[in-house]
């Protein structure tokens, strides 16, 4: 039977202290994306020295996705994502998203108060319970976390108006191939019980380097027509 490990917010300042985190401030990680084995764009993830906000209580990472011709003349998109998170605990603070997917656009800013327990997005409030985490912040938080094949850790997400309660189960190990050689991976998979993680029947799997900074190696995004695939390419630590 597969056990299940839910860890109290009030422990992960506990867990961190002393602790190093397995990523630094000028990490940028840069993958080449395909969909359905189809050359697509590239995508990013990258902890930014924050010039524009000298808190050293938080820490500004970044997403962006970018599809290149000739398949964005079919489906364009160019998303940014930028999140704040909590420098010790890591749950969200602020989140910034500028998407453009194809006719859809989107702008949105987020601020989270733990303190009085809202969350205001643009002009909605929306009223949280404990700390919560942006789903493109977990690439970073389960990071810092033991992941052991079998086992399962609850985190409660957020996208800006709903809080997601959400399952990460250790799966399997796998050995990915990339231009910088083989890389020894944890494969976890995010999900909703009952439930896909992502709208349109969509799912996710994330290979986790099994080393101390547990690189998000290969990221598999599965929609309703197709998968998308982020594989590592440059790797600047």
């Amino acid at each position: 039977m597969k056990s299940l490990i839910i860890i109290p917010i009030y422990l992960l300042a506990i867990i961190h202290a002393g602790e190093k985190m397995p990523f630094n401030i000028g990490e940028k990680l840069i993958y080449d994306v395909s969909f359905a084995g189809i050359k697509a764009g590239k995508a990013f993830l990258e902890v930014l020295n924050d010039n524009n906000n000298n808190n050293s209580n938080e820490i500004h990472i970044r997403f962006i996705a970018k599809t290149s011709f000739p398949f964005s003349s079919i489906y364009s998109i160019d998303d940014q994502i930028d999140t704040w998170l909590d420098s010790k605990d890591l749950f969200s603070k602020k989140i910034l998203k500028n998407i453009n997917q194809g006719s859809y656009s989107k702008e949105s800013k987020t601020i989270i108060d733990h303190e009085k327990f809202i969350s205001v997005t643009n002009n909605d409030t929306t009223n949280i319970e404990g700390y919560v985490y942006d789903p493109y912040s977990l690439f970073y938080v389960l990071r810092t976390k033991p992941l052991i094949i079998g086992e399962t850790i609850k985190v409660n997400t957020f996208g800006g108006k709903k809080i997601t309660p959400i399952q990460i189960i250790t799966k399997s190990e796998e050995i990915i191939n990339t231009i910088h050689g083989s890389f020894n991976c944890l494969v976890v998979k995010p999900f909703r019980k009952g439930s896909t993680l992502l709208k349109n029947k969509g799912d996710m799997i994330i290979w986790f380097s099994n080393d101390k900074k547990k690189i998000p190696v290969q990221i598999k995004i599965k929609l309703q027509y197709g998968s998308m695939l982020l594989k590592i390419k440059e790797i600047n630590l």
